[in-house]
């Protein structure tokens, strides 16, 4: 096996491992997700500025994952994220781009991971979400 293609297979094992963390609303294990430096855009309606470092990441998504418990039925896991289309871009081998949808009755949330490879593993530096109405027809 390649070196590209162990560094594909990686970063999709680590998307597949932020999902289910992201799944079971544990915030410690998905902030270990993500670089100290990263940054998230939220798709409306969050606030469309951009969040820059761990912390302000961690407190938005606190709100988020309140946002979900209230919501569910029962938990963990708290809500099924079953990405659609999951495509690993491999920029270098300490670099790559993630893609995938979530689908519901109403939207199509599309989103994007940069990861970067750290001593410790793929971390997330940028997530960018957004999400697009499913037309009717």
């Amino acid at each position: 096996m390649s070196t590209a293609d162990n560094s594909i297979e990686s970063a999709t094992a680590f998307a597949q491992h932020f999902l289910r963390v992201f799944e079971n609303l544990d915030l410690a294990a998905f902030l270990h997700c993500f670089a100290d430096d990263a940054t998230v855009f939220f798709p409306a309606p969050e606030p469309a500025s951009r969040f820059a470092g761990r912390q302000a990441i961690g407190e938005r998504f606190e709100r988020v994952f309140e946002g979900i418990r209230a919501g569910a039925a029962s938990g963990p896991p708290w809500h099924r994220l079953d990405a659609e289309e999951l495509a690993v871009q491999l920029l270098s081998p300490d670099a790559a781009v993630v893609t995938f949808h979530l689908r519901n009755e109403v939207r199509i949330a599309r989103r994007s991971l940069v990861l970067r490879r750290t001593d410790a593993g793929w971390r997330i530096a940028h997530l960018h979400a957004s999400n697009a109405a499913i037309a009717d027809g």
